[in-house]
């Protein structure tokens, strides 16, 4: 019992407890606060992708047409610089346009995958925050359990993506260099891990709160079995008493 009650001690100082969110609202207030943002955000960024999905697509029926322009062309002539233009049939041994042409479809199909499994997460992480925000109305932890995960994956692919962003200078240039870019990354980041302890502060009460209810459930179905079980023994005192005064009539 010791060692149990001391795991119990260790593993509650471990976790972040919070008991209001931003000093003004209460966890529950703040969990529907969350999840409204997290469910506008996600929508934009959701709406975002299927556009980037729509354009990427006439993006690859271009390319493809362009590449088979130039399969056409070289197929009947080959141009040397110079004074005179030689045309040809036949193959021709890959030029700098076909290999721009073979970086561009690389590029396209990488883009591709990358949309489509955004947009598959993206939806996922939409459906859990949907479902934080019926749990945090209807008070139900079984509903904000799945947030919680989702999130705590969304925090590692974002430091993946923050780490894989700074090796590209056009978005560092968006920041207005490095340090700008990393301080803004970072207070995101201890944004979204403040957010994820306020909603695992208000699963832990919601439990706290159903063990409360089943206690008080107890106590009330123990204080109605004393009360039956009292005038049960009253009931057959009455029926005790009035034998014996029949029998001493």
């Amino acid at each position: 019992m010791f060692v149990r009650n001391k795991q119990c001690k260790s593993s509650h100082k471990m976790m972040i407890r919070l008991n209001n969110f931003l000093y003004v609202f209460n966890l529950r207030q703040g969990t529907i606060l969350i999840a409204v943002h997290q469910i506008a955000l996600s929508s934009f960024v959701l709406i975002i992708l299927l556009v980037g999905i729509s354009h990427v697509g006439e993006m690859l029926s271009m390319l493809h047409n362009d590449m088979e322009d130039d399969a056409e062309r070289r197929g009947f002539y080959e141009i040397a610089y110079g004074e005179h233009l030689t045309f040809h049939e036949g193959d021709v041994v890959s030029t700098n346009n076909q290999l721009r042409f073979a970086k561009a479809q690389h590029l396209a199909s990488v883009t591709v995958i990358f949309l489509y499994t955004s947009t598959i997460l993206t939806s996922i992480y939409l459906m859990c925050c949907i479902s934080l925000l019926h749990g945090a109305v209807k008070y139900q932890r079984e509903y904000i359990l799945p947030w919680i995960m989702a999130a705590c994956v969304a925090v590692i692919l974002l430091v993946v993506a923050i780490i894989i962003g700074d090796g590209y200078p056009c978005i560092i240039n968006l920041f207005g260099g490095h340090n700008l870019y990393h301080f803004g990354c970072a207070l995101f980041v201890l944004t979204f891990i403040y957010a994820i302890c306020a909603v695992s502060s208000f699963a832990l009460e919601t439990g706290r709160g159903r063990q409360s209810c089943a206690d008080e459930r107890g106590e009330r179905l123990l204080l109605l079995d004393h009360a039956a079980h009292s005038s049960l023994l009253s009931a057959a005192q009455l029926n005790k008493l009035s034998t014996t005064r029949t029998h001493f009539v």
